[in-house]
């Protein structure tokens, strides 16, 4: 019971073969479009996604507060996560978690 290479291809086999044939050229083409969309951004040889978009501020500054909501004392964050939160919220936007200025380099206020 031996298969040729292209009977067992998922991609290029009689069935596919056969649904591709029954497509009008309009069809060929919107699937041509989606295939570039889907597949179009992603480097498969390298394992790289090309157009991959910065997540937005918004979602940045969700994701830190609910960090700090957790537990996480600003003394223990990231440069960047406290520019982001110093750009979005404001200068003094650890005052809304009950922090002062000296938590931003270390263990001041104490959260239960």
């Amino acid at each position: 019971m031996s298969q040729k290479p292209s009977e067992r291809n998922l991609f290029d086999n009689e069935f596919t073969r056969g649904a591709m044939s029954m497509l009008t050229p309009e069809q060929k083409e919107e699937y041509q479009k989606i295939g570039e969309k889907m597949y179009g951004k992603i480097d498969f040889e390298n394992s790289r996604i090309l157009d991959n978009p910065e997540p937005s501020m918004d979602l940045a500054v969700a994701s830190i507060t609910e960090t700090i909501k957790a537990g996480l004392h600003p003394s223990m964050m990231e440069d960047n996560e406290k520019a982001v939160m110093r750009e979005v919220q404001g200068e003094k936007w650890y005052e809304r978690f009950g922090f002062v200025e000296k938590d931003l380099t270390e263990i001041v206020t104490m959260m239960y």
